[in-house]
């Protein structure tokens, strides 16, 4: 779908909310608030051309390999991420130990290092919490991110400014999952590490079940409960039509869609949408119809003009 094939004007239905208060904000993180894209990506285009090299392996055939968890388990962040992949067993089944020194702690080190550098809120997003605030207006977050990682991106660059934050549980793969990891220390640890040093947030911080990962609306239905609040006093904002317009679109909510969000420089988008993505796994997302978007944001504070 085309954003200019998108009409700006909420549908009838939608339009006569309008008209009730607006009493809270219900914002996406990732590719809304900040880019996920930019301390990832940069470290994984780093870490696939030094395996490359190490394990006399195409890097092509690393991305697929990585890919392919990443598709599993529905996460760019899965601290297994690198024990459960195929160059890991094959190499290093019988000395997990060293694949964690030579090559897991290393890579979620870099990634842990851009992060601190490189995440930063996009334009005018702090300064629209600002004035939310202002206005008595409660903003919460509802993430698909993994919470241990939520938690330390929240302890970065918002915490305090979010009423509360959502996101989904940290799960293990059990005894019972074909798909194991050569080891299970070096991610539980970091988990462990992480939610440590984010122990103390200034927002009130809920892990949702993994069932509830966006469409689904059984994470949206905690926080009117919650909140107390009815769909027609809320606006939800989020980058992703198949997963955050869907799921407002379900209970009636009004929906801003940050097309900002979807932006990635040339070699990013190569690495995002190609490399990274199974070969023979095509996967047809649910669109969101054109009528049901009430707006179309190039930057995020765009959305007060929908208040």
């Amino acid at each position: 779908m085309k954003g200019s094939n998108l009409v700006t004007r909420a549908p009838a239905d939608i339009g006569t909310q309008s008209a009730s208060r607006v009493k809270i904000v219900i914002t996406d993180v990732d590719g809304t608030l900040a880019s996920f894209w930019d301390y990832f990506l940069p470290a994984i285009r780093d870490f696939l051309r030094e395996i490359s090299a190490r394990l006399d392996t195409p890097v092509s055939d690393l991305a697929q390999d990585i890919g392919h968890i990443i598709d599993r388990r529905g996460t760019h962040e899965y601290p297994w991420l690198l024990e459960e992949t195929s160059f890991a067993w094959k190499s290093f089944a019988d000395k997990p130990d060293e694949f964690i020194e030579d090559f897991a702690r290393p890579f979620w080190e870099a990634l842990d290092s851009n992060r601190e550098k490189y995440l930063r809120p996009f334009p005018k997003v702090l300064e629209t919490f600002e004035e939310l605030k202002r206005k008595g207006i409660k903003i919460v977050a509802l993430s698909d991110a993994p919470d241990y990682m939520a938690r330390i991106r929240n302890k970065q660059i918002f915490d305090g400014m979010l009423d509360a934050v959502y996101a989904l549980q940290t799960v293990e793969p059990g005894e019972q999952d074909i798909y194991q990891p050569i080891s299970l220390k070096n991610g539980r640890a970091r988990v462990r590490s992480l939610h440590a040093r984010a122990s103390a947030l200034k927002s009130q911080f809920i892990s949702l079940p993994q069932t509830y990962e966006k469409p689904c609306p059984a994470g949206l239905d905690q926080i009117l409960k919650d909140f107390d609040i009815f769909p027609q006093e809320a606006v939800y904002i989020g980058d992703s039509l198949s997963k955050d317009g869907l799921v407002a679109a379900s209970r009636g909510m009004r929906f801003v869609w940050a097309h900002y969000g979807e932006q990635l420089p040339a070699e990013y988008e190569e690495i995002a949408r190609f490399s990274l993505r199974p070969k023979g796994i095509e996967k047809t997302a649910r669109q969101l119809p054109a009528t049901l978007v009430a707006a179309v944001a190039a930057r995020y504070d765009e959305l007060l003009n929908h208040i």
